[in-house]
């Protein structure tokens, strides 16, 4: 099962107008009875929101192109870096799953595109189905009125009836959506992500077929990789790591390096050992805050290599290896 998000578009009006208008969804919703060119004058103006950096509305779009829903981040504030989240599923749809896949590709484009860090699901006490659609998610934490008391009051207001405030965070969200995956077979595909984080394919060559190869899936989409070379019976390094850019800075590689730890705890490793040039300081400083500990330093470890590197306006010369223990 899979769907598409896609904007908001007059041609969408008369489909949506029918899911719309039936009274389960009709009902749940508060709306009330309308006409075609209504939902014209509604699309519209999401439209017009979504240029003035509002919102972002979306059309949710089944297998087969069938428009099916629709959702939003709305009232989206980017200097506390949050926003609250409204959607609906025509009622021949729901029980489906259609909920959690619209719900994640929504919140893809809130932690991934937008950078935010938390995103609010509001329902009133009364809509007992939309409340039950909400729990069932695994990567929601429900009941947060206390903690964001401004928020709640701000929700009651606006519905003009009790709700309940429930909360997606990136955190847990990314944590949800990441996964490792040993690869099997050719790695030959897997070249231009492990040049990600090695510049040299010469070097690469050398490695890229020992130990163990993981691809990094965010979702449906190939994220990154990490190779783990086991050095003794406690002992593994890890070889290569890299992130595609458009994934980086989304707490992906802290999640990443969680399983990694995990993988290598299973298989009895006490330490891990990972290395980076003395120029990556952006490395240097995410590895140390991860826990690890500066072990050695191998001075003039790419000064063999066939092209210089600069980093930083700095030419990498030593690797650093830092350790932690498992």
């Amino acid at each position: 099962m899979a769907v598409t998000l896609v904007k908001h578009d007059i041609k969408y009006a008369e489909a949506m107008h029918a899911l719309s208008s039936m009274p389960q969804v009709r009902d749940a919703l508060g709306l009330p009875a309308g006409k075609v060119e209504d939902t014209i004058n509604f699309i519209k103006r999401e439209c017009v929101d979504e240029e003035e950096g509002k919102s972002v509305p979306r059309v949710v779009l089944n297998e087969e192109g069938r428009l099916i829903g629709v959702t939003a981040l709305m009232f989206i504030d980017r200097e506390n870096k949050n926003c609250h989240i409204g959607s609906w599923l025509g009622h021949e749809f729901w029980g489906q799953g259609y909920n959690e896949e619209a719900k994640k590709a929504i919140l893809e484009i809130a932690f991934f595109d937008l950078g935010l860090e938390r995103v609010f699901a509001g329902a009133r006490k009364v809509n007992i189905r939309s409340r039950k659609a909400q729990e069932k998610l695994p990567f929601i934490r429900i009941n947060v009125e206390k903690e964001y008391p401004q928020e709640h009051s701000w929700l009651e207001m606006k519905e003009k009836q009790p709700c309940v405030l429930n909360v997606f965070e990136r955190e847990d969200f990314v944590r949800y959506y990441t996964s490792i995956e040993k690869v099997q077979g050719d790695r030959e595909s897997y070249m231009p992500y492990l040049l990600l984080a090695d510049e040299s394919e010469v070097a690469v060559r050398q490695y890229m077929n020992e130990g163990d190869l993981y691809a990094i899936t965010c979702g449906e989409k190939l994220a990154g990789v990490a190779l783990l070379i086991a050095q003794s019976n406690t002992t593994v390094e890890l070889k290569n790591i890299a992130v595609v850019p458009a994934f980086q800075g989304k707490g992906i590689g802290k999640e990443v390096l969680n399983k990694i730890y995990a993988v290598c705890a299973a298989q009895d490793f006490k330490n891990i050992l990972v290395g980076t040039a003395n120029s990556s300081i952006d490395n240097i400083a995410f590895y140390q805050k991860s826990g690890f500990r500066m072990e050695t330093i191998q001075k003039d470890f790419f000064s063999n290599y066939p092209q210089p590197i600069y980093e930083n306006g700095i030419r990498a010369l030593d690797m650093i290896i830092f350790s932690k223990a498992l």
